[in-house]
C-alpha cells in the first residue's frame, strides 16, 4: 500500500506566513492561459492561487479574453497578448515579465494549437522559476529533448492527459504495481513532480516517492476543479515549497475543500465554490 497523505503531514508541509511580512513576500503567481473557447480556466486557477494565500496573482491571457477576465475580480492583475491563443511570438514578453514572479502556472484553457505548444517549450527552457504545467501545456514536455530542466516542475494531469504524455493506455492504481512503477519512472526520468488527479490522487516526486491522497469526492468532477488545484500548487511553490511538498499539500487541501462543499451543498457545487472554501480548510492549520 502507498503512504497516504494525512492532515498531520500537510500541517508540516504548508508554508508559514511571517506576521511581519509585506505585500509580495507571500508569493507572486503568474498564470498563463485562456483562449477563445476557454476564458474561464485561468480565472478559476487565479481563484485557487488567491484563496490559498498568494499576495499577488497575475493573469496573462489572449486579448479576446482580456475584457471579461479583467471584469471578473478586482483582486487580479490582468495582462494580455494579441490574438485568440498563446503563440511563440508572445513568449519573450511573458518570460521577461515572469522573472518578476515567484512561480508560473501555464496551461489552464490554453487550447490544443501547435503554436501554443511551441510557446510553452520556449518559456520552459528560458524562464527558470518554479513551474506548474496543467491541461494541454503538459504535452509540451514531449517536445523537449533534454532533461532535467533547471526549474522545479509540477504537472497536474488527469488520467487522459497522463496517458497522452506517456503514450500508453494505462490506469494508475495502487493495486497494480506495474502502473505505479510507470508513474514513478516518469517522475524520475524527467525529474518532475506529478500530481495525477482522480478519485484518489497520486503524487510522485522526482526522487521516485509516490503517495496517495484520498480527500475529495465525486462532486469534484465539475469542470474547473483541476484549474483551481493547479493554482493552489502554484501558490505553494511561490511561497517556497518544494514541488513534491506543494503537490501533496495542494491535493489534500483542495480535496478537503471539496468535502466541505459536499457537506453544505451535496453534489451541487461549482469549481468556484471549491476555491472559496479553501481558506476555511487552511484556517484549520493555523
Amino acid at each position: 500500500m502507498l503512504p497516504e497523505i494525512k492532515k498531520s503531514l500537510v500541517e508540516k508541509l504548508l508554508p508559514r506566513r511571517d506576521a511581519k511580512s509585506h505585500k509580495g513576500q507571500n508569493g507572486k503567481v503568474l498564470i498563463v492561459g485562456g483562449s477563445l473557447e476557454f476564458s474561464g480556466a485561468p480565472i478559476l486557477a487565479g481563484l485557487g492561487a488567491l484563496y490559498s494565500g498568494a499576495d499577488i496573482v497575475y493573469l496573462y491571457v489572449p486579448s479576446c479574453n482580456f475584457d471579461v477576465t479583467r471584469s471578473m475580480y478586482p483582486d487580479f492583475i490582468v495582462k494580455k497578448f494579441d490574438g485568440e491563443f498563446l503563440q511563440e511570438k508572445d513568449s519573450d514578453e511573458i518570460i521577461s515579465f515572469g522573472k518578476k514572479c515567484d512561480s508560473i502556472l501555464i496551461g489552464p484553457g490554453i487550447g490544443t494549437q501547435e503554436e501554443s505548444q511551441e510557446a510553452v517549450v520556449k518559456i520552459l527552457q528560458e524562464l527558470h522559476i518554479p513551474t506548474v504545467l496543467d491541461a494541454e501545456a503538459i504535452s509540451a514536455l514531449k517536445k523537449i529533448g533534454k532533461f532535467p530542466l533547471q526549474q522545479n516542475i509540477v504537472i497536474t494531469p488527469h488520467a487522459r492527459e497522463f496517458q497522452n504524455l506517456v503514450d500508453k493506455d494505462v490506469v494508475i492504481d495502487e493495486q497494480d504495481s506495474k502502473s505505479v512503477i510507470l508513474l514513478r519512472s516518469i517522475s524520475m526520468d524527467l525529474k518532475i513532480n506529478v500530481l495525477l488527479k482522480g478519485p484518489a490522487d497520486y503524487v510522485s516526486s522526482e526522487e521516485g516517492h509516490v503517495e496517495i491522497n484520498r480527500t475529495g469526492n465525486a462532486g469534484m468532477t465539475v469542470g474547473g476543479s483541476g484549474d483551481v488545484l493547479s493554482g493552489v500548487v502554484a501558490t505553494f511553490l511561490a511561497q517556497g515549497s518544494e514541488g513534491f511538498d506543494a503537490a501533496r499539500a495542494a491535493a489534500f487541501v483542495v480535496g478537503d475543500s471539496g468535502d466541505t462543499m459536499k457537506k453544505t451543498k451535496g453534489w451541487y457545487f461549482s469549481a468556484s465554490d471549491i476555491a472559496m472554501a479553501i481558506p476555511f480548510c487552511l484556517n484549520k492549520f493555523l
